[in-house]
């Protein structure tokens, strides 16, 4: 099997996962991180949520078939609709959603390219297929280009923009009263993360996200990943010290003339595979992300 085809496979995964889920065995899960900040899990991105006297709000929604389960967890929490949805980027386990939540009156919040993503058909390059544009049911009302600020529910919450990271329109969203971030897939527990490459991010983006997080951090931040569990400084560090590491390899193979395909041939991660390799990013994987986005 080439290159080109274990590349291919390994991220149709998780669009073959979303075709034969059993969409009524999932359940939707609270933890809880203060007195009126959630975070919810189910099938998707870990969704947010801020309740209080001024209403609910959420950070992102994961996937259509899952909205009335969502609603009726929040509903749980606190019986009041989710009058604000943010999106942290345009992925479908993010924002899928949407479309439900505007129906019963959500004003949707995301960067300005979220909504431009979700309304464009464009070629995932990389994986060599159409990424087809949403309805405009679907996309963001209201929408930003760097920061933006609620004050809602006694609560300062910073939403801010990182450039060209996991995609080009990614947000976190810093609780900063309760001193909590929910990072979107600026940064994931699952392994590698997924730079895209086709919607804008890069490796130097996403190396940026993690110092962002870190630069608005203390010992006590709680941080809630776009995957896995709640986490904190030590795992931000981490994932930074390995995107750092890589970049320093794959930087100097590139620079010495080594090609793509010689460069997978000589498996420069290898000391790295056994802790971050996983079945959506594998480490032959991320190695022609950090390469191709290496100049950008």
């Amino acid at each position: 099997m080439n290159m080109k085809s274990v590349l291919t496979i390994t991220f149709l995964i998780p669009l073959f996962v979303y075709a034969q889920r059993d969409w009524d065995n999932i359940q939707v899960e609270a933890q809880k991180v203060t007195d009126n900040i959630y975070f919810l899990t189910g099938a998707g991105g870990n969704i947010g949520l801020i309740i209080g006297d001024d209403g609910n709000m959420v950070i992102d929604n994961q996937f259509a078939p899952l909205s009335d389960k969502i609603k009726a967890k929040v509903a749980e929490l606190h019986d009041a609709k989710i009058q604000y949805v943010v999106n942290t980027h345009f992925h479908g386990d993010h924002t899928g959603g949407n479309e439900n939540l505007k129906s019963e009156g959500a004003i949707v919040v995301s960067q300005d390219n979220v909504r431009s993503r979700l309304g464009t058909t464009f070629e995932n390059k990389l994986f060599k297929r159409e990424i087809t544009a949403k309805s405009e049911s679907f996309w963001p009302t209201v929408t930003f280009s760097e920061d933006m600020t609620f004050h809602f529910n006694n609560e300062e919450i910073n939403i801010v923009h990182v450039p060209n990271a996991h995609t080009d329109g990614d947000a976190l969203v810093h609780f900063k009263t309760s001193n909590v971030i929910h990072t979107g897939d600026l940064f994931v527990r699952y392994g590698y993360p997924f730079v895209d490459v086709s919607a804008g991010g890069t490796i130097n983006g996403i190396i940026a996200a993690q110092e962002k997080i870190l630069a608005l951090s203390d010992e006590e931040t709680q941080i809630i990943p776009g995957h896995g569990a709640l986490s904190n400084i030590d795992d931000v560090k981490e994932l930074l010290a390995m995107l750092l590491k890589t970049k320093d390899i794959i930087q100097k193979a590139k620079n010495d003339g080594v090609s793509l395909e010689d460069l997978m041939a000589k498996k420069p991660l290898k000391s790295l595979h056994r802790r971050w390799s996983g079945n959506f990013i594998n480490s032959d994987l991320f190695v022609q992300i950090v390469y191709e986005t290496l100049d950008q």
